[in-house]
């Protein structure tokens, strides 16, 4: 049966909500419960802290967009910000004439466009921009919006609940928070919101700061969700240290998580985020100081000396039991490595929409880790999850060690997997060693041990005749040799996906037969990256 135009075949995957219940709210006796003592208009004072795009405002101008065939950004307002980044007259006209269009257009409930997080993110983006486009208008124009807030607020505070993922909740959270404020809520209004706030965010973020899922783009979204809320206490009157508080410490795991080009990692779904954005994040969370080194309950360690930083993903893959069929990224103990403002060593990125792709993107071969015959490290639809173990990180003699191992292959091969990253004083060395140890645990018998370590599309590679690999970066004059012991180096093509753009790149494979393992217990291949000054 083919879904109602009024309700998107994915709503049931995000939001708890009945077939009875639905019916219920596209009816009259809904609209009445909506309904009641309207304060008169919004006040400006709140300022919106995210820029907007200028030219897709000069776009919406010119009706060069067609916001109805783009039902999430429609929804939510998004726009709105590109228009007040435009910043004109017409703009400010345009932004008028859409709003009043959409609310007449639903002026009873419907899905997708009283979904409670979009109707959350709308609602904080019109009182976030109300000084812009609102306190100007004509007074029928700010009674109708403010009656129109307050059904949606209303709405909002009956079904954020039913939101099944809790970073939904906490964006409906934010609407609620604002809208309250811009209506001139009570700072005793918004200390009860941050009562239902806070029992979400000690679910949501670890206590070294990290976003429960492992995924920095999601982290950030529910950053700059945060810096919405204390925006929303200041202006009630309301107390916001605890939120500072959780603010800070995902500033900080932030931080750990760049690239001196300001890019994050790539780990676990990692690489929408433009760099400017995170940079706008950080600063409007007022978050300052060093990165951490090691992030020990979300699983992350930091090398950095010199230019060089190296970014390990030292931690258990998020995987939710009630769901091991999600696809969850399996680069257990890859890495990353930048040089100032380019990056060497990349992941490629799991930033594609299609389910066959975002498999193959999400495996261990698609970053740069240790894989087992063309096996994952984990595989969580047969219940084999990695573990990791002996993780430490600190100064070395010379530099600074990374060490940690995991499990992943113990119960397909009776193999356990110990990486050393070595990364020298000044940045110009990183040495490692991967070491793969035979338990006398059952399984396969393991035959070919591989090793990646894919490349960004600004560094080049070539095969030389000592077997090492030289690397040349686009635009610098200083290039990297690559040399591996117990193992045979190859170069072969990969991708990379920045922006959810795909580029073409190339990937050193290291490779070594490991069939006689349970008769020598142990197998290491070493290697190390070397700057030199060509």
């Amino acid at each position: 049966m083919a879904p109602s135009p009024t309700k998107p075949a994915d709503t049931d995957s995000k939001m708890r909500l009945s077939a009875l219940e639905h019916l219920y709210r596209q009816s009259i006796l809904y609209g009445w419960q909506l309904r009641g003592a309207d304060r008169s208009r919004l006040r400006a004072g709140l300022q919106d802290p995210w820029r907007g795009d200028p030219v897709r405002g000069a776009d919406l101008i010119a009706f060069r967009i067609d916001l109805r065939s783009m039902t999430d950004i429609h929804a939510s307002f998004a726009w709105l910000r590109d228009l007040r980044a435009e910043g004109g007259a017409a703009a400010r006209s345009r932004a008028r004439d859409l709003i009043s269009e959409w609310i007449d257009s639903n002026q009873r409930w419907q899905l997708p466009h009283w979904q409670p997080d979009l109707m959350g993110e709308r609602l904080a983006i019109l009182a976030l921009n109300y000084g812009w486009y609102g306190d100007s208008a004509d007074e029928a124009f700010q009674a109708k919006l403010a009656r129109s807030v307050e059904m949606q607020l209303r709405s909002l505070a009956i079904d954020w609940r039913r939101m099944k993922s809790p970073d939904a909740q906490i964006t409906a959270l934010a609407g609620i928070a604002l809208a309250e404020a811009a209506l001139g809520g009570e700072a005793g209004r918004i200390d009860a919101l941050l009562e239902l706030l806070h029992p979400k965010l000690e679910t949501l973020v670890l206590a070294d700061g990290g976003h429960i899922s492992r995924m920095p783009d999601r982290h950030i979204s529910l950053l700059r969700k945060l810096v919405e809320i204390r925006m929303a206490t200041s202006h009630a009157g309301a107390d916001a240290t605890r939120l500072s508080d959780v603010m800070n410490r995902m500033g900080a795991i932030t931080r750990m998580w760049r690239h001196g080009d300001g890019r994050l990692v790539h780990f676990n779904g990692g690489g929408l985020v433009a760099a400017e954005t995170i940079e706008e994040t950080l600063l409007r969370a007022g978050v300052r100081g060093k990165p951490l080194q090691q992030a020990p309950y979300s699983g992350f360690l930091r090398l950095g000396s010199g230019r060089t930083i190296v970014i390990m993903d030292a931690g258990d893959p998020a995987v939710a039991p009630q769901d091991p069929d999600r696809v969850v990224s399996l680069g257990t103990l890859g890495f990353e490595m930048s040089i100032g403002s380019t990056q060497l060593v990349v992941n490629p990125g799991q930033t594609v929409s299609d389910p066959n792709m975002l498999r193959i993107m999400s495996s261990t071969a698609a970053h740069s880790a240790l894989g087992l015959d063309n096996q994952n490290s984990s595989n969580p639809r047969e219940g084999r999850v990695a573990s990791i173990s002996g993780v430490e990180v600190g100064e070395a003699p010379g530099g600074i060690l990374a060490v940690a191992s995991h499990d992943g292959f113990e119960a397909s091969h009776g193999i356990l997997h110990h990486r050393k990253l070595y990364l020298k004083t000044g940045g110009a060395n990183l040495r490692g060693a991967d070491t793969l140890e035979y338990t006398g645990a059952p399984g396969e018998i393991p035959n070919l041990a591989v090793i990646r370590f894919h490349l960004h599309p600004k560094v080049t590679a070539a095969m030389l005749p000592n077997g090492s690999v030289l690397m040349k970066i686009r635009g610098s004059r200083t290039g990297w040799t690559m040399k591996a012991d117990g193992a045979v180096a190859e170069i072969d093509n990969s991708v990379y996906f920045e922006d959810g753009i795909r580029h073409a790149c190339q990937q050193i494979v290291l490779k070594t037969v490991i069939d006689d393992i349970r008769t020598t217990g142990s197998c290491e291949i070493r290697w190390a990256f070397t700057r030199s000054t060509q």
